[in-house]
């Protein structure tokens, strides 16, 4: 008898734990439903694969706004393209980071036609290019306003022929071939000229243009580039390295001779850091010599000019 009491208790036991159990379970899982909100999923670019995209674009729309223009103004492609005055096509040379060399020809509308239309204001100091995709290339004012050129002997790395070519938003495009008879259709392109042989122009050549944003906002100032060893007293042969905290979005000019370096100097970084880097060589020193280096990229000011002494 007693066995068998022991086993009934024993059961009861077993059967009450079970239910507390399950009576937990439910309430939890009603206590989620009823009273608390579901996890938030974040979904990232890097999560899903895609770049951000432009918040403000209207499929089918060019959109120029911002602080640094009259008016908001908002022009549809055949608008853009009933603007006979100020359509263009031209035969583009460029030069990207591996450094590798082509030609890619385009059709469209002189930007700083689009710009006159939104009423740009004359302190108007900087001027992004978005894409649908999130992608976006910035200038100063004054980077947009300068002359660039076409270098059909790019290839010889002469600038023999150079014409002067304008921005432009083309619709009709294609890489690889000077012949503009060979352009096609396709979304709104951003094409700009060289300034000199070596100006890496295609990273600015922004695909889906859907906005252009004008801005009164300075757009800052390159820092300054820096040197290694430091300058003074060195050994025959020392090899100075130049570096810049932005080294890959900048192009680093330097001169030898005392002075003032520009796009025109020597080129220290033809590539950046994650494609060619065995191009970037250090300057070696054999005799007493003053170098002057400048950071000169697209979206920002010149930096200062550093001066780096060796003896």
């Amino acid at each position: 008898m007693v066995p068998l009491m022991h086993r009934l208790l024993k059961a009861i036991g077993l059967l009450a734990v079970l239910l507390v159990a399950c009576l937990s379970l439910l309430t939890g899982c009603q206590g989620q439903n009823q009273n608390q909100p579901p996890a938030a999923t974040v979904t990232t670019p890097e999560s899903t694969g895609q770049e951000t995209g432009n918040p403000g674009s209207e499929p089918g729309i060019l959109t120029i706004t911002g602080n640094g223009v009259e008016h908001e103004t908002k022009f549809t492609l055949d608008e853009l393209k009933s603007m006979q005055d100020a359509l263009a096509g031209a035969c583009y040379s460029a030069v990207n980071n591996w450094p590798a060399k082509k030609f890619i020809v385009g059709k469209g509308v002189q930007v700083s036609h689009l710009l006159q239309k939104a009423g740009i204001k004359e302190d108007a100091k900087t001027i992004v290019f978005r894409a649908a995709d999130g992608y976006n290339a910035s200038f100063t004012r004054e980077q947009l306003d300068e002359k660039r050129f076409y270098f059909p002997n790019l290839m010889k790395y002469s600038t023999e022929g150079a014409v002067e070519v304008p921005s432009i938003l083309a619709w009709e495009y294609e890489e690889d071939t000077s012949d503009l008879s060979e352009a096609t259709s396709g979304k709104l392109r951003l094409l700009i000229g060289q300034i000199t042989l070596h100006d890496v122009a295609t990273a600015a050549f922004v695909k889906g243009v859907t906005t252009i944003e004008v801005l009164t906002a300075p757009p800052g100032q390159w820092s300054t580039v820096k040197a290694e060893p430091a300058p003074g007293k060195v050994k025959p042969g020392t090899e100075v390295v130049l570096s810049h905290p932005q080294k890959d979005l900048v192009k680093i000019y330097y001169t030898l001779d005392g002075s003032a370096p520009d796009v025109q100097s020597l080129l220290y970084n033809p590539s950046t850091s994650y494609f060619q880097p065995d191009l970037n060589k250090p300057i070696p020193v054999n005799q007493p010599v003053t170098i002057k280096a400048v950071a000169i990229g697209c979206g920002k000011y010149n930096s200062q000019v550093a001066t780096f002494k060796y003896e």
